[in-house]
């Protein structure tokens, strides 16, 4: 039997609509999350496989920004082998791409591979506010604190050890805000990211992930034909944010599971559970917000009626960004009919964890 497997490198076609889809405004994580989600899963790693490829095609690992680099790291964790391959079976390779050709056009977060330098910024990675020796610390412990919440069975102390996380990202967070504002020439720096989702219960996560921007002046903008969040906000927000999602979306679904143990299993009590459980989450994350601002006040010895401004001056630039890339916007908000799952969410959120469950969704 004849193999239909053939040399990557002679796909120069396939690999030119990945790089069309970039210049589009696509990301390498944003290519292989709506391919995960519109083609079959035996479609996958022919797909990371053109990515890798097309990566060192391109030159990305040296020309690069750094959030690319990130999501080209992920894709070669994830699917061990891509990186090294270099023959793909060529029917495959086609549908990929004949998928990657239809992509519509996106906003670009950061530069396509047209506008790179011939060679990386070094200064790029050279350390600053959000990469100080302290800095790297302090993140480390709100990662120590968020895993131990996530495998504590003990909903008491995941409760104590998630609000204490997120005490610890408000005063972190306040404290980069001011030494940026500090800073000579000082402009406010916002970030974007995309989050993706996984099925099921899109909306439902959205909806969660959105009260924990809101309780960390992050705005969260869902574009549903893709299921992916975009954060916008100070990039130690952003990152926070989304370290906190990660974190709460495995203690929402393993309480959902407990639940399910016990007999409630339908499709709308879980997308009631998750509904309750997000809209209870922002509730208590924003308290716990207010105790990390005002410890971080007496910590840094501002007063509080200076830092306002530099809140506002960032919630400003949040929403001009949030402009630029979507313009017009609607809230999102969710409902939920099932009662009891509404209730046990609720209860989960008391117990598992600590701003509404709103979000917007790009018109």
């Amino acid at each position: 039997m004849k193999s239909n497997r053939t040399d990557i490198r002679g796909l120069i076609g396939c690999l030119s609509t990945l790089s069309q889809a970039y210049e589009r405004g696509w990301q390498p994580a944003d290519v292989l999350h709506v391919t995960r989600r519109s083609l079959p899963a035996t479609l996958l790693t022919p797909a990371a496989v053109l990515i890798l490829h097309e990566s060192r095609r391109s030159d990305a690992w040296s020309r690069a920004p750094r959030p690319w680099l990130d999501q080209l790291r992920t894709i070669a964790e994830t699917h061990p082998g891509a990186d090294a391959a270099t023959e793909i079976d060529e029917s495959q390779a086609q549908v990929v791409a004949r998928f990657w050709w239809g992509l519509h056009a996106w906003t670009a977060l950061c530069p396509p591979p047209s506008a790179w330098p011939p060679h990386r910024d070094t200064a790029e990675h050279r350390p600053d506010s959000e990469a100080t020796a302290a800095d790297t610390k302090v993140l480390n412990k709100i990662r120590g604190l968020l895993a131990k919440a996530e495998s504590t069975q003990f909903v008491e102390e995941a409760e104590t050890l998630t609000a204490k996380a997120q005490e610890l990202m408000t005063r972190y967070a306040i404290d980069a805000a001011v030494l940026e504002a500090a800073a000579p020439g000082a402009t406010v720096t916002v970030d974007s990211r995309r989050v993706h989702l996984d099925s099921p219960y899109v909306k439902q996560k959205a909806l969660l992930l959105s009260a924990i921007g809101e309780a960390n002046h992050v705005a969260a903008v869902i574009t549903e034909r893709t299921a992916t969040v975009t954060m916008v906000g100070a990039p130690v927000d952003v990152r926070q944010s989304e370290m906190l999602f990660t974190s709460l979306l495995v203690q929402a679904t393993r309480a959902m599971q407990v639940e399910g143990d016990k007999g409630s299993r339908s499709t709308e009590f879980r997308k009631a559970f998750l509904f309750g459980f997000a809209v209870r989450i922002g509730q208590r994350l924003t308290e716990a917000g207010k105790a990390g601002t005002a410890q971080a006040v007496a910590d840094s010895q501002i007063e509080f009626a200076d830092l306002l401004p530099i809140l506002a001056a960032r919630e400003v630039a949040v929403r001009a960004e949030v402009t630029r890339i979507f313009g017009r916007t609607k809230t999102m908000r969710g409902s939920a009919t099932d009662a009891s799952g509404l209730r046990a969410g609720r209860s989960a959120a008391d117990a598992a964890t600590l701003g509404t469950g709103s979000g917007a969704i790009a018109g």
